[in-house]
């Protein structure tokens, strides 16, 4: 049953105080049978109901915030008074006094309702479709938001980066927001202490706005790319913060006060409007595809909230936080993945630079000792082994060239270099040493890349230190390549003086290989700064070999 006030009463204004009469003479017969009835007096911010008990005027207090009479039921946000029907006026009547403040409710729909006993006992278990849909999706929104604000702690804790604190922060003030679509949410958040709650709900519309501000900028990095738009946000958000410090001393001394209501009014214009335009300015002039998903998500959740706010339903600001939640998510994803690839680059572009500059320091040496080989033969007077070994000498030298702005080389081009590599060395030597390459049956080595003149330094130090010291018999090099599970082992086999006759012949000065230790650090490279050992050392019965794990690029 319900009761209505009279026709033109029009919209509430908060500087006024209205009356309304509760006749309740329509229902006189009904409530003859009652003792009491439960009466339903719906948002009502500042009021008292008026009694008619044991023949004196007494009074109810129907104000929220406060002491008041009111009881709640625990299932809905329904808040009811039990009255006598002794307490009604002699006409059937009860008397209520109230002040819109916040609100201003058009009064010609303004409606009362009221139960009987049974009626309310029915009522009080009951949760209409509406409030069910909303319950629902309020806990929806909480899981989803306790699972991103997990993940967003583990991302902080692991990147050390601010803006997950502040996506976190978000969607904690969202949901201590929307805690007020659950009596359940709303308890945990001190919905009993309904000041705290008041003064929690209004805190958080501003710290929702405040910390979304300072995600945008770390997650735009508006600090670095756009310092005068990144200003502006700040000065914004100093003045969120202000303004948060006084309304919550306002609603802690009044917090029925007018001017509270029009800050707060004020503030949600603002930043509704500062939301549309800056969206248009990052639209036009932010350089990253990250734009789009703050744009997306603004609009969407500021759609939303505009629409909570003409409409007085909170569903449309729940819905938009909810998809404009999974947005930033689904951006922040991207950026790591942005990050990464940045990182990936950076690690693969310094890893070439490096390799150049260690393949570099090795070709030089080769090619003074070719010079020199040159300049031998022509001051012997061996004009056709020095123009022979020239000619071999620009073919070695062109394919380098040709091969210089990569860091690797296809299997196929290694082998070749190293044969023109070798046949230069033999004319150097006049023919002092045979040698043979083995290479795996049925494998296309082009298919399969490695650095630059890997092998070349072990071939060059079994030739100076192992078969050149060699005083008789046949000198032979022997080089295999053979194909593994994750890589090619290639062995680098002489028949020399191994490497303790070679030791005793060094000189007291000798320096290690320069052109060994390059390789080894290239081959570390190649392999992630691997700790394993990629060369392994085998002293044989005559001569050494000497194994290398390529991996297969």
């Amino acid at each position: 049953m319900n009761l209505k006030p009279s026709p033109e009463a029009g919209i509430a204004d908060y500087r006024h105080e209205y009356w309304f009469a509760l006749d309740f003479s329509a229902y006189s017969k009904a409530l003859s049978s009652q003792d009491s009835i439960y009466l339903y007096p719906g948002s009502l911010e500042f009021s008292q109901l008026y009694l008619w008990k044991q023949s004196q005027i007494d009074s109810l207090t129907l104000t929220r915030i406060g002491k008041n009479d009111l009881k709640r039921n625990d299932l809905t946000y329904t808040t009811y008074v039990a009255i006598s029907t002794q307490d009604l006026f002699p006409d059937y009547k009860l008397y209520l006094k109230a002040k819109f403040y916040r609100r201003t409710p058009l009064l010609d729909n303004k409606v009362f309702y009221f139960s009987d006993q049974i009626s309310h006992r029915s009522y009080y278990g009951f949760i209409s479709p509406a409030s069910f849909r909303s319950q629902v999706l309020g806990f929806f929104f909480l899981g989803a938001a306790a699972v991103l604000t997990v993940f967003n702690l583990i991302l902080f804790f692991y990147m050390r980066e601010k803006q997950y604190i502040y996506y976190g922060s978000f969607l904690i003030l969202q949901l201590v927001y929307f805690s007020q679509i659950s009596p359940y949410l709303a308890n945990a958040f001190g919905y009993k202490q309904y000041h705290l709650y008041f003064w929690l709900g209004t805190i958080s519309q501003l710290g929702i706005n405040l910390v979304y501000l300072l995600f945008i900028r770390h997650f735009l990095d508006l600090p670095r790319i756009m310092p005068r738009f990144d200003l502006l946000i700040k000065w914004i958000a100093g003045g969120l913060t202000v303004l948060i410090v006084v309304l919550s001393i306002m609603i802690w001394q009044n917090p029925y006060s007018i001017i509270q209501t029009q800050l707060m009014d004020f503030q949600r214009y603002f930043m509704a409007s500062f939301a549309f335009g800056g969206v248009i300015f990052l639209f036009f002039r932010y350089p990253s595809k990250l734009k789009y998903f703050v744009i997306a998500g603004t609009i969407i959740f500021t759609s939303g909230a505009l629409m909570t706010m003409f409409f007085l339903n909170l569903d449309y600001m729940i819905a938009g936080s909810a998809i404009e939640s999974t947005i930033f998510a689904l951006g922040l994803a991207y950026k790591i993945k942005v990050i990464h690839l940045e990182k990936r680059e950076a690690e693969k572009s310094a890893f070439s630079t490096k390799m150049g500059a260690l393949r570099a320091q090795i070709n030089p040496h080769f090619i003074f000792n070719s010079l020199s080989s040159i300049q031998h033969l022509i001051s012997s007077g061996q004009k056709e082994a020095a123009l022979s070994y020239l000619t071999k000498f620009s073919k070695f030298v062109r394919q380098v060239l040709e091969s210089s702005i990569d860091v690797n080389v296809s299997l196929e081009k290694e082998i070749e270099l190293l044969k023109v590599y070798l046949d230069l060395e033999s004319l150097r030597f006049d023919h002092a040493f045979s040698y043979q390459i083995n290479t795996p049956d049925n494998t296309d080595l082009s298919f399969f890349e490695v650095p630059m003149l890997i092998v070349q330094p072990f071939v060059e130090n079994a030739l100076k230190h192992g078969l050149m010291p060699k005083q008789t018999g046949e000198r032979k090099l022997w080089i295999r390549f053979i194909e593994e599970e994750n890589h090619f082992r290639c062995e680098i086999e002489d028949n020399g003086i191994g490497r303790k006759a070679s030791a005793k012949l060094r000189p007291l000065d000798h320096r290690p290989s320069r052109g060994i230790s390059i390789t080894e650090e290239r081959l570390k490279l190649v392999n992630g700064n691997s700790k394993k050992t990629q060369i392994h050392l085998e002293d044989l019965e005559k001569g050494t070999k000497v194994i290398i794990k390529l991996p297969k690029l």
